[in-house]
């Protein structure tokens, strides 16, 4: 399987019904006891997510032992566009902006020795990053999607940067005799790529040397009872999480992540539950007005006239369950926003926004939490749509 998108933790109960509860609840217990003092749990792992771009696919081709670069097209079955080659990069990227940007990954990342074949996100090639002042201090900046990041020159890292042509954060390491079948896993031990002075590599692993990240007896005791809170309504709820599940866009697990991401493009808090049950049912009358509206037949309307009819009447006759739903998914955001706050505090590589007045701190991007072979995203959804 190749590295798929990451979902948010809360909406595992969206994709994966009751058993998505169950991971989700599992998660943020090992989180909880991996951020309680002296309680450092093996069996959870989490890593910083960076605001990188592109997603850059490296490193040596099993067919064939020569190094290779590319986006995730390489893992095409029909037509993989593996560039072991400049002339690779201009006949399959003529056009695009990736050209130049694959090109230098061509150039600086085969000489830091990769043996395999991983993926990262890039920061920044010699043409991106900036030296610039922010904060008070010269720093050399790079801002690759939506986040800048903001390192002294006058830091050993600083200097580093500064001094490289390409700079990358690894995440994802596969294994397999070809690509087409390659198996995506999480983390890349990158302590072997740190020699080369031409290219900087930086660690997703999260590291807390200072402790600052660790919940105090009463931040413990809150962040407990909201995954309490969480289970029991999950627990209320289990039967019709499994109910509403589908595979077509208007199922009813699909319609709830998309109803949910209304509020966050709109820059607002998923509001009161009994709130979010009268809009849940206005925003899906409204979705399916418009798949009739768009058929030019009356059978075609009539067929999308009936699902509505019948979904309105799902909605009316489960109440308690969708309200159980809809809790379950605030409750797990909260315990999950407590997580993140925590994880924050430790002060790393400076993070800011860019704004008409210069730059504002904000935080990273998020967290990735990995447990037993499983990813899920932490992320403040509300502050990074915002962003």
């Amino acid at each position: 399987m190749k590295n798929k998108h990451l979902e948010h933790l809360e909406d595992d109960i969206l994709n994966n019904g009751s058993e998505g509860g169950k991971t989700s609840i599992a998660f943020l217990r090992s989180l909880g006891s991996m951020l309680s003092q002296g309680d450092k749990k093996k069996d959870m792992k989490v890593t910083t997510k960076w605001d990188g771009a592109p997603a850059v696919i490296c490193g040596v081709r099993p067919e064939t032992g020569s190094f290779f670069v590319g986006n995730k097209s390489v893992f095409n079955k029909e037509f993989a566009k593996v560039c072991v080659d400049s002339q690779d990069v201009d006949e399959y990227y003529p056009e695009s902006g990736l050209n130049p940007i694959l090109k230098s990954c061509l150039n600086n990342l085969s000489k830091i020795g990769i043996k395999g074949v991983i993926q990262g996100d890039l920061l920044y090639t010699e043409k991106t990053k900036v030296i610039t002042t922010v904060g008070g201090k010269r720093c050399v900046t790079f801002t690759p999607n939506t986040i800048t990041y903001a390192i002294p020159l006058d830091t050993d890292l600083g200097k580093r940067v500064n001094n490289s042509n390409l700079g990358i954060v690894f995440h994802t390491t596969y294994t397999g005799d070809s690509l087409a079948e390659m198996s995506a896993g999480f983390g890349v031990d990158v302590s072997p790529y740190q020699e080369h002075k031409e290219v900087t590599v930086f660690s997703s692993d999260f590291t807390d040397t200072s402790g600052s990240a660790n919940f105090t007896t009463a931040e413990l005791t809150k962040f407990k009872s909201t995954v309490n809170m969480a289970e029991g309504s999950l627990r209320q709820a289990s039967k019709f999480l499994d109910v509403m599940k589908g595979t077509d866009k208007f199922a009813f697990n699909t319609v709830f992540k998309t109803f949910f991401n209304t509020y966050i493009r709109k820059g607002t808090a998923i509001p009161s539950t009994n709130k979010v049950l009268t809009d849940f049912a206005t925003y899906y009358s409204t979705i399916l007005d418009k798949e009739i509206n768009s058929k030019k037949s009356e059978k075609g309307k009539q067929k999308w006239i009936d699902v509505k009819d019948n979904g309105l009447k799902f909605i009316a006759s489960n109440q308690r369950s969708i309200y159980m739903t809809v809790a379950s998914y605030k409750n797990l955001t909260t315990a999950k926003l407590m997580i993140i706050r925590k994880l924050e505090s430790v002060k790393g590589i400076g993070t800011f926004l860019k704004d008409g007045n210069g730059y504002k701190v904000t935080a990273p991007e998020g967290f990735v939490a990995i447990k037993s072979g499983t990813a899920l995203k932490l992320v403040d959804r509300l502050e990074f749509s915002t962003a």
